[in-house]
This record gives structure tokens, C-alpha cells and sequence, in this order.
């Protein structure tokens, strides 16, 4: 470069060299933090996304009864009178549902 033109200065490429270290520093523990939690680094966000919705949504209530066991105890209470026609419909509906 000739002398007395004006070129880049010093202090600015000491800088430039100090935030581009960081960066990759940073990208490099991102990475090794985001792989050990057992997720991949490149669709994380996405991941993590999938797993919430999942958590939010509630199991099916585990009575412990089988299909048929609770099947034949609606049908039971409807034969008593306790329940109508229509929920007993309503209710073989979910129950077959798996609600």
C-alpha cells in the first residue's frame, strides 16, 4: 500500500478479530450445550417446540380397565337407568375414541 494513503486501521481490525473469536467461540459451546442435552444443534428450536407440545397434551386417563371392562360398565349403567340413551352413545363414542 502506498504511504500517505488512507488503509485500515489497527484498532479496527484488533476488534474485528476480537468479535469474530467470540462468535465462534460462542457458536462452538451452543453447540457442544445443545448436543449434550441430546439435541441436534441445527433444528433445536424445532425440537425443543415438538417436546413442549407433547408435554401439554394430556395423557388418556389410565383407569386401569380394559376396552371391554369399560364398555360393560357403561352398558351396565345404562341398563340401571342411570344414563340415557344418548350418553351412552356419547360415552362408547369416547371410550372407543380411547378418550
Amino acid at each position: 500500500m502506498p504511504q500517505g494513503s488512507p488503509g485500515i486501521p489497527g484498532w479496527f481490525i484488533a476488534i474485528f478479530v476480537i468479535v469474530a473469536i467470540a462468535g465462534i467461540g460462542t457458536s462452538i459451546w451452543r453447540y457442544s450445550v445443545l448436543r449434550s442435552g441430546g439435541l441436534n444443534p441445527f433444528v433445536a428450536r424445532e425440537q425443543l417446540e415438538a417436546k413442549l407440545n407433547q408435554s401439554l397434551t394430556p395423557p388418556p386417563p389410565d383407569t386401569g380397565q380394559s376396552i371391554e371392562q369399560r364398555l360393560a360398565e357403561l352398558a351396565d349403567l345404562h341398563t340401571r337407568g342411570v344414563i340415557t340413551d344418548e350418553e351412552l352413545k356419547a360415552g362408547r363414542a369416547k371410550i372407543i375414541a380411547g378418550e
